[in-house]
């Protein structure tokens, strides 16, 4: 009975469906504009992944369905995001 958080880009179905090993597992779609998260790899400094190579990642994105993870839009502010996934994890 351990609790676990991974983060990972499960951009395709077949990828989450063997991630989803356990009914237990909760996936969190945290979906941002490709504009949005161009900005936001723009400013970031020393990281592998790097802005130019979004486009690619949009491109293979299957967006999970409403009822396969929790949707957390990110143009709020980070800690509002926290509080949403640390509240919504509780409930599970």
């Amino acid at each position: 009975g351990e609790t676990a958080v991974l983060a990972c880009s499960a951009l395709k179905q077949k990828y989450r469906d063997q991630l989803r090993v356990s009914p237990q597992v909760q996936f969190v779609y945290l979906a941002g504009s490709f504009d949005l998260i161009w900005q936001r790899m723009s400013q970031r400094t020393n990281h592998y992944m790097k802005a130019d190579m979004l486009r690619s990642q949009f491109t293979a994105l299957e967006p999970p369905t409403a009822d396969e993870a929790i949707l957390i839009p990110i143009e709020q502010d980070v800690a509002v995001i926290v509080d949403q996934v640390l509240q919504m994890a509780g409930q599970l």
